[in-house]
């Protein structure tokens, strides 16, 4: 019952807030305005939900000479690295969260030359979860303000779609119905129609694409810092350079029925039964530049078996300079140049055998992380994104000079 009235509190407290930011619209258009004539440089403003890529595409984007600027309302263990964070000035207030969104979202509105979010919602906390509030798809549509939507995963994955693709899939051992993903067909269609019917800019990769029929799909906008992640001396970790040691599988199991730690789990153990020299280290609930250190000790990298393709978590193992296993559904349509990228494609009824392989494969792996360190410096930098995006942004006609 408490639970239901809390629901129900946040729900009236986020339309109230609504009903007051849409109130305060025509005195914003007065001082943007006012602001483009004096000639007030122009922000583009990240938000949303608080991802790690949020701060590097902001970083992506100031190398074109843009104004970046990443803007949450609260953070999680990942990372806390973002410009502005709002629930760090509520002083242990929550009820402080709500005013200090509509002040943010009316700064915005000022000053922004475009927004960046992800599906499931901007700055404003929604009257339903998972969406973007509809006041603030309508003052970016009236102030002409381009919103463009990053597809992440699960504020677009529908359950139907998902099952769908094939016996193995994001669903397969899912015990979270309704709440990790958008999961209701009819909801996440709605939801991306809201999009669409609001003129925001829509970008998608990977195995999202399945579920944004009308999206972007050519940026592959999961930027990294090359130059701070320094890639590894080896592929091997210090421990295995004998030959004789167990080769080490680091696997961050952030969402372990997502992706598929019990199947890696079920594999080692019967691999362990054979005699077979392998040990399996699971990084969770660590803040990430920790987790990056554990990842340095790693023969191989596990980032999943059942979602069908690859995350972040792969991207930063490969520059690295780790070699990388993962399940890709479809190579030719969900990565960046798919005959260059050397993750190692594996699938729960070949997990088992792909592993008893790399114990003996320990200088494959070497090279395989080599070459992962050059796939992400070419295509992963910020340099690369950077460059992508400009063609973007100059294809879509929201950014004529750079």
């Amino acid at each position: 019952m408490t639970k239901l009235l809390r629901e129900l509190a946040r729900k009236l407290i986020s339309a109230m807030l609504q009903c007051v930011m849409t109130g305060c619209l025509p005195f914003v258009a007065v001082v943007r305005g006012g602001l483009l004539l004096t000639g007030v440089p122009r922000i583009s403003f990240w938000t949303g939900t608080p991802i790690l890529t949020l701060s590097q595409k902001a970083a992506s984007e100031r190398l074109l000479g843009e104004r970046a600027m990443v803007v949450v309302r609260a953070t999680n263990r990942i990372t806390k690295s973002f410009d502005v964070v709002l629930a760090r000035w509520c002083f242990g207030l929550n009820w402080l969260l709500y005013p200090l969104s509509g002040l943010a979202f009316l700064f915005m509105l000022c000053t922004a030359s475009r927004v960046h979010t992800f599906a499931d919602g901007g700055i404003l906390p929604p009257v339903r979860k998972g969406h973007i509030a509809t006041t603030e798809l309508w003052a970016y549509r009236l102030l002409r303000i381009p919103l463009i939507v990053w597809a992440y995963g699960a504020d677009v994955r529908t359950r139907k779609c998902t099952l769908k693709l094939g016996q193995y899939n994001c669903c397969t051992d899912c015990t979270q119905i309704g709440h990790a993903c958008v999961c209701d067909s009819a909801v996440g269609a709605a939801n991306i129609a809201r999009l669409r019917a609001n003129k925001a800019i829509l970008f998608s990769m990977g195995d999202m694409i399945e579920y944004t029929p009308w999206s972007r799909n050519d940026l592959f906008y999961w930027p990294l810092d090359i130059h701070g992640i320094h890639s590894a001396k080896s592929a091997l970790s210090e421990s295995s350079q004998d030959g004789h040691s167990k080769l080490r599988v680091v696997h961050a199991p952030n969402h372990r029925e997502f992706k598929g730690t019990r199947h890696l789990e079920e594999a080692v153990r019967a691999l362990h039964a054979e005699g077979v020299p392998i040990e399996l280290v699971l990084v969770e609930n660590l803040p990430n530049h920790e987790a990056l250190e554990i990842y340095r000790t790693a023969d191989v990298i596990f980032d999943q078996c059942l979602i069908g393709f690859h995350g972040y978590f792969a991207l930063e193992a490969m520059a690295l300079g780790k070699a990388v296993m993962c399940y890709i559904r479809k190579p030719e349509e969900y990565l960046l140049y798919p005959l260059e990228c050397p993750i190692i494609n594996t699938h729960v009824d070949t997990l088992q055998d792909d592993l008893r392989r790399l114990v003996s494969s320990r200088e494959e792996l070497v090279s395989i992380g080599r070459r992962s360190r050059q796939y992400v410096e070419r295509h992963y930098s910020r340099e690369a994104f950077a460059g992508r995006l400009k063609h973007a942004y100059m294809d879509l006609g929201i950014l004529r000079k750079i």
